[in-house]
């Protein structure tokens, strides 16, 4: 067999030339032998195998190649970016850094509430913005670090230590943050880490009981009737039964049918899950006590008035009907009154000027009227026969009594009037 590299002649079986080491391919010996003879004893040539042509790459297999490329670049993005989001350090500093600048969106994020309506990211916002302001020179964080995480045996609690720092100070102090895995996956492969939040999980069914018809908003919106609940209501109180609030301090504002708006605070961050917004002289408005104070006085100085002069009930009721009245308690005072102020004989209340009224307490009874304690500082005129003359004398004093008054017509009514002062004394 000869060899197509170098023509050398081997043996019949060989596989490699024993001249090049070159593989052998099978020659035709007729034509091996003509080429010898050709080359007059000499070596033939060697025979050289045509170049192969190579073939260009397709369209396809190139989009092909560019698309894997691809494929793989956004894999492994993928998995760096995925690991970098989830890792339990960068979420605990991103709170962390949420809650010591007050920021209420990236805070917001973090919770897991059933929102309502009045448990959503607005409102959330309204109330924290509210505490900052409200708050004076809170201390700000200079610097921070993580200085050490730990997970639970279990594998489903992770605590992370920060260490930080406050203007005006050169102590470290420590926040240690909790973490909790989901069982859910986070993108579908990475754990999931959340803040435990255990301190502001939404309170469910809070109740809220007001004066009956009375209108309630909270953070600026309306509260529905349809969230009264009428088997806990009765005549003189509605209940509300409100969804999901945050354990916070909402701004309240409550239209009483009794003509004037309390502002106030609904605390559902308290153990108890009700609160009754009850009347009393600190939470109703200066200028309502005003007003309620001088038709206090304008009353009770009917009622003295008309006792002195001893006219019948019937000769004054018209001063103080309205529709639907009922005017049997006071009727009863005012004659009890009559009659206490002309049993003595020897000294008559001849005029009285009520100066000052302050409210002292206030209340709204089961009737649904306006229970209230006041104060009333006055002056009187008392005469007294002495020596077989008649004397006066005049005196400035304070005194309580009890008032009940109705709202009705835009107008408060009284219909109650009990423990007034009958007792003058010409002896000071």
């Amino acid at each position: 067999m000869y060899c197509g590299e170098c023509g050398a002649k081997n043996k019949k079986d060989a596989r490699f030339c024993e001249e090049c080491g070159k593989p052998l391919e099978a020659v035709d010996e007729k034509v091996s032998k003509a080429e010898t003879s050709n080359s007059k004893g000499r070596r033939p040539r060697p025979v050289k195998k045509a170049p192969v042509e190579k073939k260009p790459m397709s369209k396809k297999a190139k989009v092909g190649i560019i698309i894997g490329v691809i494929v793989a670049v956004i894999v492994v993005a993928f998995i760096v970016i995925g690991n970098m989001l989830t890792d339990p350090k960068k979420i605990a500093t991103e709170y962390f850094e949420a809650i010591t600048s007050y920021d209420a969106d990236k805070m917001y994020a973090y919770l897991d509430v059933k929102e309502s309506d009045f448990a959503n990211k607005k409102i959330f916002k309204k109330i924290v913005d509210r505490q900052l302001k409200e708050t004076k020179n809170v201390p700000k964080v200079t610097n921070y670090k993580v200085t050490s995480t730990e997970k639970s045996s279990s594998g489903l609690v992770m605590y992370v230590k920060i260490n930080y720092t406050m203007e005006g100070s050169t102590e470290d102090k420590i926040q240690t943050i909790e973490l909790t895995k989901d069982k859910n996956k986070k993108f579908l492969f990475f754990d999931n880490w959340k803040i435990a939040m255990t301190d502001v999980e939404t309170v469910e069914d809070f109740e809220l009981s007001v004066m009956k018809d009375s209108t309630v908003t909270l953070e600026g919106v309306k509260v529905d009737k349809k969230y009264i609940d009428k088997e806990e209501s009765d005549d003189s109180i509605d209940v509300y039964k409100l969804p999901s609030l945050f354990p916070l301090e909402y701004e309240m504002q409550v239209a009483l049918p009794l003509g004037f708006t309390l502002e106030d605070e609904l605390d559902a961050g308290r153990y108890s899950k009700s609160q009754t917004v009850s009347l009393d002289e600190e939470n109703i408005p200066e200028a309502e006590q005003k007003k309620i104070a001088d038709k206090a006085k304008q009353d009770l100085l009917t009622l003295y008035k008309s006792a002195i002069t001893n006219k019948s009930w019937d000769e004054i009721k018209s001063g103080f009907e309205y529709k639907d009245a009922d005017l049997d308690d006071l009727k009863e005072a005012y004659e009890d009154l009559k009659e206490d102020l002309n049993s003595s004989s020897s000294t008559k209340l001849t005029q009285i000027e009520y100066k000052d009224l302050e409210l002292r307490s206030v209340d709204i009874n089961d009737d649904g009227f306006l229970s209230m304690y006041v104060y009333a500082k006055y002056n009187y005129t008392v005469s007294y026969e002495e020596d077989g003359q008649t004397k006066t004398k005049s005196k400035s004093t304070t005194d309580g009594m009890y008032l009940t008054y109705d709202y009705k017509e835009n107008a408060y009514r009284l219909v109650d009037a009990s423990s007034l002062q009958t007792y003058f004394s010409r002896y000071f």
